[in-house]
């Protein structure tokens, strides 16, 4: 009774480790909530506790060839197939996403299994090697050997169990680290390249259990007594096969990343021709603004001047000269619209900052700027218009996401030394900013189109061996820009 309560233990142990597994990776059907989980730990334990201590089970499977370690697959099998069933029926996502976890739970359980169980059998036939040489020296009485003996199976259990379901926890713990995306977005191709590693570990635990131990009458011979070598290749084989399982879903997600990069990559290249072209396009705006701001003032003055003329010469009536005078008014008052707030030094920043100070008049964001463009540092132009750009873009984005009040983006630059700052204060909604890689995580829904701001900023900065920083204080994020001026 009491090792039938301790078997009990192990399986709601297990399949404890089994809903660690599953946490945070593939959820509950709606219509179950928190009570399909308990379910399938209930029929996790139950079914693998009945599978282990039902004799009527052993009877109908195997009959009287009960000897062989090679019909603990059946079991395994049954065990595996209603899991799956059960799994399915409760949590959401498809199938070949619960098959796949299923088979690393099973896996990680198995290799985990035989690697302790190799290295506690090595132990363990050490020490009651000891006790028989005590006893034969008569250091020893038999009755307190088998005192003693009955004393180990309960200690060498609890270091067994422990030490084994310690193991997969350890690795379910690595393995989520790894777990850089939902499982439910993995694609088909994907779940084939990573439950090869959990089928060759299976393999190798089906191949371990028909080899193990056979029983031939009252004799039991294990594969230790037939290879005294198994006891270093079993443990070095399983625990090879858990690495496996574990580093594959790390090696396939750094190949998602690696994909993601490369994606991103091409985007950016495009986001930047498009740049070029529109800086391009809005220096020759910006150059026919002033052409033609500067002409038409010319012409309202001359022909302010040719109405005084004729007014002199009688030439032009009282109403004649009041209407020409309105008019010419109103196109100077249009003149003066062209105004552009920021004159910079240079044309590719005088755009940029003008066009978002245009947006923030559009979206009621008080805009102040104190910049001058470096012209003494050696610093590109473009590539303080991607500076300028990004780090514009997400303080317009932050305020949209704030009250009216607090609706502000304040710019300013200096330099000190051979550094150059900027400096970019805005207000945002209070949430403490998330970081990845080293940089604020976007907060977009389409993560992989619009988190690539900061890290073209600081791959912008590194190349002129500056640094990034950000800090929020009293409802204001403000972002730091540090740039080294060129040697000379």
């Amino acid at each position: 009774m009491v090792w039938q309560g301790l078997d009990l233990l192990e399986y709601i142990c297990k399949a404890g480790l089994l809903l660690y597994l599953l946490q945070n990776v593939i959820p509950v059907k709606d219509k179950y909530g928190r009570a399909g989980a308990w379910l399938l730990l209930l029929q996790s334990s139950v079914t693998h506790f009945w599978l282990a201590n039902s004799q009527w089970l052993d009877e109908r499977l195997y009959g009287d060839s009960r000897g062989n370690s090679a019909n603990s697959i059946v079991k395994l099998f049954i065990a595996f197939v209603i899991s799956f069933l059960v799994f399915d029926l409760l949590y959401q996502g498809r199938r070949l996403a619960k098959l796949y976890l299923l088979l690393v739970f099973y896996t990680v359980q198995e290799t985990a299994r035989f690697a302790v169980h190799s290295v506690w059998m090595l132990v363990i036939m050490g020490y009651l090697d000891r006790l028989s040489e005590q006893i034969i020296a008569g250091q020893m009485k038999i009755e307190a050997y088998y005192s003693l003996v009955e004393k180990l199976q309960l200690a060498g259990w609890i270091l067994f169990a422990g030490g084994y379901l310690g193991v997969m926890y350890l690795a379910f713990r690595i393995y989520k680290n790894y777990l850089k995306e939902p499982v439910a977005q993995t694609a088909n191709q994907g779940f084939f390249f990573l439950m090869l590693a959990p089928a060759i570990g299976m393999s190798l635990d089906v191949a371990l259990r028909i080899i193990f131990y056979r029983q031939e009458g009252v004799q039991i011979e294990s594969l230790y007594e037939r290879h005294n070598s198994m006891y270093a290749v079993v443990p070095v084989i399983s625990l090879l096969c858990l690495v496996s399982v574990v580093y594959s879903r790390k090696i396939y997600s750094e190949l998602i990343q690696a994909e993601r990069e490369k994606q991103n990559l091409i985007f950016y290249k495009q986001q930047l021709a498009d740049m070029i072209d529109h800086v391009r396009e809005m220096e020759q705006l910006y150059d026919g603004i002033r052409s033609m701001r500067h002409d038409i003032n010319n012409y309202v003055a001359d022909m302010e001047q040719l109405l005084q003329i004729k007014e002199e010469q009688g030439i032009l009536t009282g109403t004649v000269k009041k209407e020409a005078g309105q008019y010419l008014a109103g196109m100077q008052q249009a003149v003066d619209g062209i105004f552009l707030q920021f004159s910079t030094g240079n044309p590719v920043t005088d755009v940029i900052l003008n066009r978002k100070a245009q947006i923030c008049r559009q979206e009621g964001i008080e805009f102040t700027g104190d910049f001058l463009f470096p012209a003494g540092f050696g610093i590109e132009a473009f590539d303080l218009g991607i500076l300028l750009n990004n780090a514009l873009d997400n303080a317009i984005e932050a305020c949209r996401k704030v009250e009216q009040g607090r609706r502000l983006i304040r710019l300013r630059s200096y330099g000190k030394g051979r550094m150059f700052f900027l400096v970019v204060e805005n207000g945002y909604d209070g949430k403490p900013p998330k970081e990845e890689g080293g940089v604020c995580r976007t907060t977009k829904r389409d993560a992989q189109l619009h988190g690539i701001g900061m890290k073209n900023m600081k791959s912008c900065v590194e190349r002129y061996f500056g640094t990034m920083e950000y800090e929020t204080r009293q409802g204001i994020f403000v972002l730091t820009l540090m740039l080294q001026a060129e040697e000379g």
